[in-house]
């Protein structure tokens, strides 16, 4: 049977779960988090030996309910989130967390001695193959890993292992559909520490490389990217510069806007906007195929509004199909050629700023470009970053482009 999250959701409660939750809460707060790693690890491996008797009792009889097949996987999530909530906002405990999901991964492989072992062994191999516990993981590596990622380890870590660096798919690989409001907090507070600290480095680094010759430095400021140099400075100058010798991207975003004000139809408003985003993509690889296949794109998005006089809901729309013409559509869709494309012909940068064009003109299509991206993110997350250096790139630059034109610190 499919697991629901709906079904589970409208399912009351049942004294045993709001025992065994409560009892969880009172061991992350009285415990210290190595004794209640060892506990918690206890009862996952059948004994629970150094629980509490009524804990160890209340885990059993969840076991034994008819739903648990379905709903064991929220039922464990939320067991684990009730310590990973309490940690993170205790000093010094954040560091333990990554430690507590790891015991997913030394879970016995010796046979089960009782019948309530083994089928306590097969709902826990079931549940290290769900959602929940791919975001659990991932939430390890995301405290765990430091911020800095040397060449070496780039070409042999799983792409996965430097999620940290993207702050802006943590809402997306670290969250499921049953995620409380706490730990949707917890991802919102990791993803705006990892932001400000980027948006600084990148502030610190761009202020060395501007005024060192001018005012040396007795410390060279880190580069926070992956990026060479070379490239970082180009693509630093490529999202806030001016890209044609007197406008930057925002001023084009903002002068487009402006004009399309008074455009009459939402048909002449795609017509103005392939217009915007052809520059973009120049070269013979434009105006060879791609360019064609942009206007096919937009002239073919809700015909039935042509003849509408344009409003704001139909540009967000519009930038949304856009986004995923251009990178991708969905994670049961993650075909990306377009996206592919692009990287091959323009270059990560160029391609990005291309998406950055969208992005500038509504501000729902921020988030949407963040879900596309991590998207492929999760699509590729399991291969070797050598493997997959294109997307290292382009989420690199995609670090830069939205900070240069959305963080405080530098805009």
């Amino acid at each position: 049977m499919v697991s629901s999250w709906s079904s589970h959701l409208q399912r009351a409660e049942t004294p045993a779960e709001t025992r065994f939750y409560s009892h969880l809460l009172e061991q992350a707060r009285t415990l210290h988090p190595r004794e209640a790693i060892a506990a918690f690890q206890d009862l996952l491996e059948g004994s629970g030996s150094s629980c509490d008797s009524d804990v160890r009792a209340a885990f059993h009889t969840i076991l034994q309910y008819g739903f648990i097949a379905q709903d064991f996987r929220f039922i464990l999530n939320r067991s684990c989130y009730i310590y990973i909530n309490t940690w993170f906002q205790t000093p010094g405990h954040r560091f333990y967390i990554p430690e507590f999901i790891e015991i997913f991964e030394a879970l016995p492989s010796t046979a089960a001695q009782t019948p309530l072992e083994r089928h306590l062994r097969g709902l826990l191999s079931q549940f290290v193959t769900t959602p929940q516990y791919t975001a659990l993981r991932c939430l390890a590596i995301a405290i765990r890993t430091d911020w800095e990622v040397h060449q070496a380890e780039v070409d042999t870590r799983p792409l996965e292992g430097i999620i940290k660096r993207y702050p802006y798919v943590y809402r997306h690989k670290l969250l499921t559909k049953d995620s409380s409001l706490d730990q949707r907090r917890i991802i919102r507070t990791m993803q705006r520490e990892a932001q400000q600290k980027f948006d600084v480095e990148l502030s610190c680094y761009s202020t060395y490389v501007k005024f060192n010759n001018v005012i040396p430095f007795k410390s060279p400021a880190k580069n926070p990217t992956l990026l060479h140099p070379s490239k970082l400075n180009h693509a630093s100058h490529q999202f806030s510069g001016k890209v044609d010798g007197f406008n930057t991207h925002r001023d084009l975003a903002q002068q487009f806007l402006t004009y399309s004000q008074w455009t009459r139809s939402y048909r002449e408003l795609k017509r103005d906007l392939y217009e915007y985003l052809a520059p973009a993509i120049h070269s013979k690889f434009g105006k060879h195929h791609f360019n064609q296949r942009l206007e096919t794109c937009l002239s073919g998005t809700l015909e039935y509004y042509d003849y509408e006089v344009p409003t704001d809901a139909l540009l967000a729309e519009t930038c949304k199909k856009l986004l995923n013409f251009l990178t991708v559509e969905s994670p049961h869709r993650p075909e990306h050629s377009n996206f592919i494309d692009l990287l091959a012909n323009l270059g990560a940068t160029l391609t990005i700023a291309l998406l950055l064009k969208i992005v500038l003109l509504c501000h729902q299509a921020k988030p949407w470009l963040e879900r596309r991206l991590a998207i492929l993110f999760h699509h590729y997350s399991s291969r070797p970053q050598h493997d997959v250096a294109w997307l290292v790139e382009a989420l690199e630059n995609t670090n830069v482009a939205l900070s240069t034109n959305f963080s405080p610190v530098l805009v």
